[in-house]
Protein backbone atom coordinates (compact mmCIF):
# COMPACT_ATOMS: atom_id res chain seq x y z
CA UNK A 1 0.00 0.00 0.00
CA UNK A 2 2.75 2.57 0.76
CA UNK A 3 4.28 1.83 -2.62
CA UNK A 4 0.95 2.50 -4.37
CA UNK A 5 0.57 5.81 -2.51
CA UNK A 6 4.12 6.77 -3.47
CA UNK A 7 3.42 6.02 -7.12
CA UNK A 8 0.27 8.17 -7.06
CA UNK A 9 2.15 11.10 -5.51
CA UNK A 10 4.98 10.72 -7.98
CA UNK A 11 2.47 10.79 -10.82
CA UNK A 12 1.00 14.01 -9.44
CA UNK A 13 4.46 15.60 -9.31
CA UNK A 14 5.12 14.41 -12.86
CA UNK A 15 1.89 16.03 -14.06
CA UNK A 16 2.78 19.29 -12.34
CA UNK A 17 6.12 19.33 -14.13
CA UNK A 18 4.59 18.62 -17.54
CA UNK A 19 4.91 21.35 -20.20
CA UNK A 20 2.09 23.81 -20.60
CA UNK A 21 -0.07 23.54 -23.67
CA UNK A 22 0.44 26.15 -26.37
CA UNK A 23 -2.21 28.80 -26.37
CA UNK A 24 -3.71 30.38 -29.43
CA UNK A 25 -1.86 28.09 -31.80
CA UNK A 26 1.33 30.12 -31.43
CA UNK A 27 4.76 28.57 -31.51
CA UNK A 28 6.55 28.62 -28.19
CA UNK A 29 10.34 28.74 -28.24
CA UNK A 30 10.39 25.71 -25.99
CA UNK A 31 7.68 24.12 -23.86
CA UNK A 32 7.75 25.64 -20.40
CA UNK A 33 6.66 23.83 -17.23
CA UNK A 34 3.65 24.83 -15.16
CA UNK A 35 5.82 26.32 -12.40
CA UNK A 36 7.93 29.41 -13.27
CA UNK A 37 10.52 28.35 -10.70
CA UNK A 38 11.06 25.07 -12.54
CA UNK A 39 11.46 26.98 -15.79
CA UNK A 40 14.09 29.24 -14.24
CA UNK A 41 15.88 26.20 -12.86
CA UNK A 42 15.80 24.56 -16.29
CA UNK A 43 17.20 27.73 -17.90
CA UNK A 44 20.07 27.86 -15.42
CA UNK A 45 20.81 24.18 -15.91
CA UNK A 46 20.78 24.68 -19.68
CA UNK A 47 23.32 27.50 -19.26
CA UNK A 48 25.58 25.16 -17.33
CA UNK A 49 25.19 22.41 -19.94
CA UNK A 50 25.94 24.82 -22.80
CA UNK A 51 29.63 24.95 -21.92
CA UNK A 52 30.06 21.20 -21.51
CA UNK A 53 30.44 18.10 -23.59
CA UNK A 54 26.71 17.36 -23.55
CA UNK A 55 25.93 20.40 -25.72
CA UNK A 56 28.31 19.12 -28.40
CA UNK A 57 26.86 15.62 -28.15
CA UNK A 58 23.34 17.04 -28.52
CA UNK A 59 24.37 18.92 -31.67
CA UNK A 60 25.92 15.75 -33.12
CA UNK A 61 23.00 13.49 -32.18
CA UNK A 62 20.53 15.16 -34.52
CA UNK A 63 17.76 15.00 -31.91
CA UNK A 64 15.14 17.72 -32.18
CA UNK A 65 15.84 18.95 -28.67
CA UNK A 66 17.16 22.20 -27.30
CA UNK A 67 19.28 22.39 -24.19
CA UNK A 68 16.31 23.89 -22.32
CA UNK A 69 14.10 20.95 -23.28
CA UNK A 70 16.81 18.50 -22.28
CA UNK A 71 17.29 20.23 -18.92
CA UNK A 72 13.53 20.19 -18.32
CA UNK A 73 13.40 16.48 -19.08
CA UNK A 74 16.20 15.83 -16.57
CA UNK A 75 14.40 17.84 -13.88
CA UNK A 76 11.09 16.15 -14.59
CA UNK A 77 12.46 12.60 -14.31
CA UNK A 78 14.54 13.41 -11.23
CA UNK A 79 11.54 15.11 -9.57
CA UNK A 80 9.41 12.05 -10.22
CA UNK A 81 11.93 9.74 -8.54
CA UNK A 82 12.58 12.15 -5.65
CA UNK A 83 8.87 12.50 -4.87
CA UNK A 84 8.55 8.72 -4.72
CA UNK A 85 11.64 8.43 -2.49
CA UNK A 86 10.53 11.15 -0.07
CA UNK A 87 7.08 9.65 0.36
CA UNK A 88 8.53 6.21 0.97
CA UNK A 89 10.82 7.70 3.61
CA UNK A 90 7.85 9.39 5.33
CA UNK A 91 5.94 6.10 5.27
CA UNK A 92 8.77 4.32 7.08
CA UNK A 93 10.28 2.39 4.16
CA UNK A 94 13.97 3.42 4.33
CA UNK A 95 15.17 0.61 2.06
CA UNK A 96 12.80 1.53 -0.75
CA UNK A 97 13.49 5.22 -0.14
CA UNK A 98 17.21 4.65 -0.63
CA UNK A 99 16.48 2.94 -3.92
CA UNK A 100 14.30 5.90 -4.84
CA UNK A 101 17.10 8.39 -4.18
CA UNK A 102 19.50 6.27 -6.23
CA UNK A 103 16.85 6.15 -8.95
CA UNK A 104 16.63 9.95 -8.88
CA UNK A 105 20.35 10.21 -9.60
CA UNK A 106 20.01 7.72 -12.45
CA UNK A 107 16.90 9.49 -13.79
CA UNK A 108 18.77 12.79 -13.85
CA UNK A 109 21.51 11.18 -15.98
CA UNK A 110 19.19 9.12 -18.21
CA UNK A 111 18.59 11.86 -20.85
CA UNK A 112 22.37 12.34 -21.08
CA UNK A 113 22.78 8.64 -21.88
CA UNK A 114 20.11 8.90 -24.56
CA UNK A 115 21.89 11.84 -26.18
CA UNK A 116 25.27 10.11 -25.98
CA UNK A 117 23.93 6.93 -27.62
CA UNK A 118 22.25 8.92 -30.39
CA UNK A 119 25.44 10.90 -31.04
CA UNK A 120 27.55 7.73 -31.16
CA UNK A 121 25.12 6.09 -33.58
CA UNK A 122 25.17 9.16 -35.83
CA UNK A 123 28.98 9.24 -35.81
CA UNK A 124 29.07 5.58 -36.83
CA UNK A 125 26.60 6.26 -39.65
CA UNK A 126 28.70 9.18 -40.93
CA UNK A 127 31.90 7.12 -40.67
CA UNK A 128 30.24 4.32 -42.61
CA UNK A 129 28.99 6.61 -45.41
CA UNK A 130 32.16 8.72 -45.71
CA UNK A 131 33.95 6.47 -48.28
CA UNK A 132 30.90 6.43 -50.55
CA UNK A 133 30.56 10.21 -50.17
CA UNK A 134 34.16 10.87 -51.21
CA UNK A 135 34.08 8.25 -53.98
CA UNK A 136 30.91 9.81 -55.44
CA UNK A 137 32.46 13.28 -55.42
CA UNK A 138 35.65 11.92 -57.02
CA UNK A 139 33.76 10.22 -59.85
CA UNK A 140 31.63 13.29 -60.52
CA UNK A 141 34.68 15.58 -60.42
CA UNK A 142 36.53 13.33 -62.88
CA UNK A 143 33.54 13.52 -65.21
CA UNK A 144 33.89 17.31 -65.29
CA UNK A 145 31.23 18.33 -62.76
CA UNK A 146 32.00 21.18 -60.39
CA UNK A 147 32.09 20.63 -56.64
CA UNK A 148 28.80 22.28 -55.67
CA UNK A 149 26.71 20.42 -58.30
CA UNK A 150 28.46 17.21 -57.22
CA UNK A 151 27.53 17.88 -53.60
CA UNK A 152 23.95 18.61 -54.64
CA UNK A 153 23.82 15.34 -56.60
CA UNK A 154 25.02 13.39 -53.58
CA UNK A 155 22.63 15.18 -51.20
CA UNK A 156 19.62 14.48 -53.42
CA UNK A 157 20.42 10.75 -53.62
CA UNK A 158 21.55 10.10 -50.03
CA UNK A 159 19.15 9.51 -47.15
CA UNK A 160 21.87 9.02 -44.54
CA UNK A 161 22.74 11.62 -41.86
CA UNK A 162 25.70 12.78 -43.94
CA UNK A 163 23.41 13.49 -46.87
CA UNK A 164 21.10 15.58 -44.68
CA UNK A 165 24.03 17.58 -43.35
CA UNK A 166 25.29 18.17 -46.89
CA UNK A 167 21.85 19.50 -47.81
CA UNK A 168 22.00 21.86 -44.84
CA UNK A 169 25.45 23.06 -45.91
CA UNK A 170 24.23 23.66 -49.46
CA UNK A 171 21.29 25.66 -48.12
CA UNK A 172 23.73 27.87 -46.18
CA UNK A 173 25.83 28.32 -49.33
CA UNK A 174 22.75 29.42 -51.30
CA UNK A 175 22.09 32.01 -48.58
CA UNK A 176 25.48 33.57 -49.24
CA UNK A 177 27.87 31.75 -46.93
CA UNK A 178 31.28 30.85 -48.45
CA UNK A 179 31.43 27.17 -49.48
CA UNK A 180 34.58 26.47 -47.49
CA UNK A 181 33.11 27.88 -44.29
CA UNK A 182 29.83 25.99 -44.77
CA UNK A 183 31.66 22.69 -45.27
CA UNK A 184 33.90 23.26 -42.25
CA UNK A 185 30.87 24.06 -40.08
CA UNK A 186 29.21 20.88 -41.33
CA UNK A 187 32.26 18.85 -40.29
CA UNK A 188 32.30 20.60 -36.92
CA UNK A 189 28.62 19.76 -36.34
CA UNK A 190 29.14 16.09 -37.08
CA UNK A 191 32.38 15.88 -35.07
CA UNK A 192 33.86 12.91 -36.97
CA UNK A 193 37.64 13.06 -37.17
CA UNK A 194 38.00 11.47 -40.61
CA UNK A 195 35.32 13.74 -42.06
CA UNK A 196 36.96 16.82 -40.53
CA UNK A 197 40.31 15.86 -42.02
CA UNK A 198 38.79 15.13 -45.45
CA UNK A 199 36.81 18.39 -45.50
CA UNK A 200 39.88 20.37 -44.41
CA UNK A 201 41.94 18.90 -47.27
CA UNK A 202 39.05 19.51 -49.65
CA UNK A 203 38.79 23.18 -48.63
CA UNK A 204 42.54 23.66 -49.06
CA UNK A 205 42.33 22.16 -52.55
CA UNK A 206 39.41 24.45 -53.40
CA UNK A 207 41.42 27.49 -52.31
CA UNK A 208 44.29 26.49 -54.60
CA UNK A 209 41.96 25.88 -57.53
CA UNK A 210 39.83 23.10 -58.96
CA UNK A 211 42.59 21.59 -61.11
CA UNK A 212 43.66 18.92 -58.59
CA UNK A 213 40.25 18.45 -57.00
CA UNK A 214 39.46 15.09 -58.63
CA UNK A 215 42.85 13.61 -57.72
CA UNK A 216 42.56 14.81 -54.13
CA UNK A 217 39.07 13.36 -53.80
CA UNK A 218 40.23 10.05 -55.29
CA UNK A 219 43.10 9.82 -52.78
CA UNK A 220 40.82 10.69 -49.86
CA UNK A 221 38.25 8.11 -51.02
CA UNK A 222 40.90 5.39 -51.19
CA UNK A 223 42.11 6.31 -47.71
CA UNK A 224 38.52 6.26 -46.38
CA UNK A 225 37.88 2.82 -47.88
CA UNK A 226 41.08 1.51 -46.25
CA UNK A 227 39.99 3.02 -42.95
CA UNK A 228 36.55 1.39 -43.23
CA UNK A 229 38.18 -1.97 -44.02
CA UNK A 230 40.42 -1.72 -40.96
CA UNK A 231 37.46 -0.80 -38.74
CA UNK A 232 35.53 -3.81 -40.07
CA UNK A 233 38.47 -6.09 -39.29
CA UNK A 234 38.76 -4.66 -35.78
CA UNK A 235 35.03 -5.09 -35.21
CA UNK A 236 35.28 -8.71 -36.34
CA UNK A 237 38.17 -9.36 -33.96
CA UNK A 238 36.26 -7.79 -31.07
CA UNK A 239 33.16 -9.83 -31.91
CA UNK A 240 35.12 -13.08 -31.64
CA UNK A 241 36.41 -12.05 -28.20
CA UNK A 242 32.91 -11.11 -27.04
CA UNK A 243 31.54 -14.46 -28.20
CA UNK A 244 34.11 -16.29 -26.09
CA UNK A 245 32.38 -15.47 -22.77
CA UNK A 246 28.89 -16.90 -23.60
CA UNK A 247 30.60 -19.82 -25.32
CA UNK A 248 32.52 -20.75 -22.16
CA UNK A 249 29.65 -20.05 -19.77
CA UNK A 250 26.72 -21.60 -21.65
CA UNK A 251 27.67 -23.65 -24.72
CA UNK A 252 30.72 -25.49 -23.40
CA UNK A 253 29.02 -26.81 -20.20
CA UNK A 254 26.09 -28.10 -22.25
CA UNK A 255 28.41 -29.88 -24.69
CA UNK A 256 30.40 -31.44 -21.85
CA UNK A 257 27.19 -32.53 -20.14
CA UNK A 258 25.94 -34.25 -23.31
CA UNK A 259 29.31 -35.87 -23.99
CA UNK A 260 30.19 -37.02 -20.48
CA UNK A 261 26.68 -37.52 -19.10
CA UNK A 262 26.11 -41.07 -20.45
CA UNK A 263 29.54 -42.22 -19.32
CA UNK A 264 29.03 -40.83 -15.82
CA UNK A 265 25.59 -42.45 -15.63
CA UNK A 266 26.96 -45.84 -16.73
CA UNK A 267 29.79 -45.58 -14.20
CA UNK A 268 27.41 -44.74 -11.35
CA UNK A 269 25.08 -47.58 -12.42
CA UNK A 270 27.90 -50.12 -12.27
CA UNK A 271 28.84 -48.97 -8.76
CA UNK A 272 25.28 -49.41 -7.59
CA UNK A 273 23.89 -52.58 -5.93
Amino acid sequence: MPLVIALFLSGAVFLLLLPRGRQGGGEAPWPGPRWPAVRRLASRLAGILASGRLARELAVSGLELTLEELALRKIRLAGLALACALLLALLGRPGLATLGFAGAVWAFQAPDLEVTRAAAARRRAVQRDLPYFLFTLAVLAESGMQLLPALDHYARNAAAPLGREVRSALAEIRMGQPPGMALLEMAQRLDVRDLTRAVGALVQTMEKGTEGLAAALRAQAAEAWDRRRRLAQEAGAQASVKLLVPLVLFVLPAVLAMAAGPAIYAFLTQLGP
